[in-house]
């Protein structure tokens, strides 16, 4: 799946594990055609992204877009979102932050450090389905991606 053909591939870091299964059920639902990896924690995400680790033998390229959480165990978000806006090939993924701060503080620094947008999480199920399909209206058809090497 790519974006030139009308998919999205979409990697989310997040460490809860009962917000990543609503993640599944949301974009499951959703009408547009679209790949879901998840990682647990900042080092798995970058395993997942540099082909290492577990991860080693994965196939396809990067994904187009990367929805991170803030608060995981071992490096916070943002620190993952400043490795990756130093690394020359894993700099031109859009990512975006989503989590459940509304902290102005969280909103300034993230884009500080690069992100592409500051997404606060639903707390309902139906919230997160509805911001989820406008999340992906916007990115599938009014904001361009880059193309990603395989």
């Amino acid at each position: 799946m790519n974006a030139e053909n009308g998919g999205l591939d979409i990697l989310l870091v997040d460490d809860s594990e009962d917000d990543v299964l609503m993640a599944r059920k949301v974009f499951s639902r959703l009408p547009f055609p679209h790949s879901l990896a998840t990682a647990a924690c900042a080092a798995e995400a970058l395993d997942y992204l540099r082909r290492a680790g577990k991860h080693s033998g994965r196939k396809g390229g990067l994904p187009h877009l990367l929805l991170l959480d803030i608060n995981m165990p071992g490096m916070d978000g943002f620190g993952l979102l400043r490795l990756l806006k130093a690394d020359p090939e894993l700099k031109k993924i859009p990512v975006i932050m989503l989590t459940t701060s509304a902290s102005r503080e969280d909103v300034r620094r993230s884009y500080e450090c690069g992100a592409a947008s500051f997404i606060t999480k639903p707390e309902t199920f139906e919230g997160f389905r509805d911001l989820m399909g406008k999340f992906a209206g916007y990115w599938l058809s009014v904001s361009a991606l880059p193309q990603q090497g395989g």
